[in-house]
This record gives structure tokens, C-alpha cells and sequence, in this order.
């Protein structure tokens, strides 16, 4: 068992805390230049996971649009850990106002999943009218749950209407088996995540006092907010991926393309080679 060492806090490197809230885990325990190393630490998940649906998105040649998405998570990614390694409040905003409008990006794309635009630009301006009022409002009531209901209230439609989708393809059918496993794998990854960002919440005195018996580094598998960013940022990239293939089986185009997966569980969309498919290098519109 490794003791903690508390570092110095009255006069915190980042200066004292600016920002609405303070997690649960213990301000400058490990690393005397990151608030909350852990919390700070795990957003490596949303960085690799990122990078790597980007290089797979520009390899096999898929649409732009989720070269797009990969960068709004991204940017949540960075904020998240620019706020947990300073607790300022404006790297607060970087971390909680980047997931309004990362899961804008996404839910355009679920909704425009056709050959043809559906919506026009009725859909796009819908979303950035309610990402430009949702930043202004929060400026003003600066309170955290007002941030949570209106990111909750994106993922809630968001999950109706990949519901929705997978309910209209053919009944029966591989392609449906196979989309609503991966919806599901997607929405129980981010439930865990879920679960344990409200754990980390509610049982905050008996978490610390765990992690000052059991000592480190296993303390540091009791950090659950730090499993929030993990679970989040897998759970966010199945979701990914699973459009990614949505949006090649409306377009006609999926007995070309196959989901794969990377060091067992992490999944991508690559041209399929079962059937000695030519790859087509020009890129889909």
C-alpha cells in the first residue's frame, strides 16, 4: 500500500478553485500541477478513441461528417481535461458547453441519414439556435444542473431516434441483429458511466474514506468519475460507429463495408474483404 501524500493546497498551482463544482476526488493529492489527476488522467479514453475513429473515418474513406463528430467529442475531451487539471471556471465552460455542441454534430447526423437531405437547413439551424441560446442562458443561470437537463434532453432524442432507425430496418434481418447490438452495447456503456458519475456524487465521504484504506494506486480504481470519462467515451464512440454503418445501410451501400473490431472490444467500420469486394477509392458524397 503507497501512503498519500497530500500536497500543499492553500496556495494551489492553478490558483483556488473558481469553477461550480469540486469532484469527489481529493484536489491536488497525487500531482501538485493537476487539481484531480485522476479525473483529469482518464480523458486520455476520449483522446485515443478520437484520434483512432478519425484515422478510420480518412482510411476507409467514409463521410466528413464523422471526421466532424470525432472533433466535437474531442473537444470535449480537452475542455474535460483543461477543467479537472485547473477547476477554474472557464475551463468549466470549455468542458460542459463543448458537450451541447458535440451532440448537435451527432444528432444531425442521425437525423440526416439518407441519400437526400430530409431537413434541409432547418435542421442545422435549429441545432446551432439552441447551442447559441443554451450558451447564453448558462452564462446567465449559473447553475450545473441547468447544463445537465438541457445535455440530457439532446440525448434523450438522440436515443429515440437511433431507436427509431433500427425499428424501421427489415425485421429478422442480420443487418438489424447487428445494429441494435451495438445500440445496446452503446447505451449500457454509457449507463454504467452514468451510474458511476452518480455514485461518485452521492457516496463521496464513503468513497474517501475506501480510497484512504485501501491506499494507492488501487485507491484509484475507486475514482468513479474517472469512470464516467471512460464508459463515456467508449459508450459515445460504439454510438459512432453504429451511424457510421445506419447511414451505409440507407445509402444502399452495406454488403460492402463490415464493423471490425481493434484489441477486442473496440469497434470501426471497414470495407468488407469477405467478398473480395474491389475497394473503390472515390469516397461517398
Amino acid at each position: 500500500m503507497v501512503k498519500a501524500i497530500k500536497f500543499e493546497s492553500k496556495h494551489p498551482f492553478w490558483g483556488q478553485r473558481t469553477a461550480t463544482l469540486d469532484w469527489c476526488e481529493e484536489n491536488y493529492l497525487v500531482n501538485e500541477y493537476i487539481a484531480e489527476f485522476i479525473n483529469t488522467t482518464t480523458n486520455l479514453t476520449f483522446f485515443c478513441l478520437c484520434f483512432f475513429g478519425i484515422y478510420t473515418t480518412v482510411k476507409y474513406g467514409l463521410e466528413k461528417r464523422f471526421i466532424l463528430a470525432y472533433a466535437g467529442i474531442l473537444l470535449v475531451g480537452i475542455g474535460s481535461w483543461c477543467f479537472h487539471m485547473t477547476l477554474l471556471y472557464q475551463f468549466q465552460l470549455l468542458d460542459e458547453l463543448p458537450m451541447i455542441y458535440g451532440t448537435c454534430i451527432l444528432m444531425h447526423n442521425i437525423f440526416e441519414t439518407g441519400p437526400k437531405r430530409k431537413y434541409g437547413l432547418y435542421l442545422p439551424l435549429a441545432l446551432i439556435t439552441y447551442a447559441i441560446s443554451i450558451t447564453i442562458m448558462y452564462l446567465y443561470v449559473v447553475i450545473p444542473i441547468f447544463h445537465q437537463i438541457t445535455y440530457a434532453m439532446l440525448v434523450t432524442v438522440l436515443n429515440f431516434r437511433s431507436y427509431y432507425i433500427v425499428d424501421k430496418l427489415p425485421k429478422d434481418s442480420q443487418l438489424r441483429t447487428s445494429m441494435q447490438s451495438l445500440l445496446f452495447k452503446s447505451w449500457t456503456i454509457f449507463g454504467l458511466g452514468f451510474l458511476a458519475w452518480n455514485f461518485d456524487n452521492i457516496a463521496c465521504d464513503y468513497l474517501r474514506s475506501a480510497r484512504q484504506k485501501v491506499g494507492r494506486p488501487t485507491s484509484y480504481l475507486l475514482e468513479f468519475h474517472g469512470w464516467w470519462h471512460i464508459f463515456t467515451a467508449i459508450g459515445t464512440h460504439y454510438w459512432i460507429v453504429f451511424n457510421q454503418y445506419v447511414r451505409l445501410i440507407l445509402l444502399g451501400e452495406a454488403n460492402n463495408w463490415d464493423i471490425k473490431w481493434t484489441i477486442g472490444f473496440i469497434p470501426y467500420v471497414a470495407r468488407s474483404l469477405e467478398n473480395n469486394v474491389k475497394v473503390n477509392r472515390k469516397k461517398i458524397k
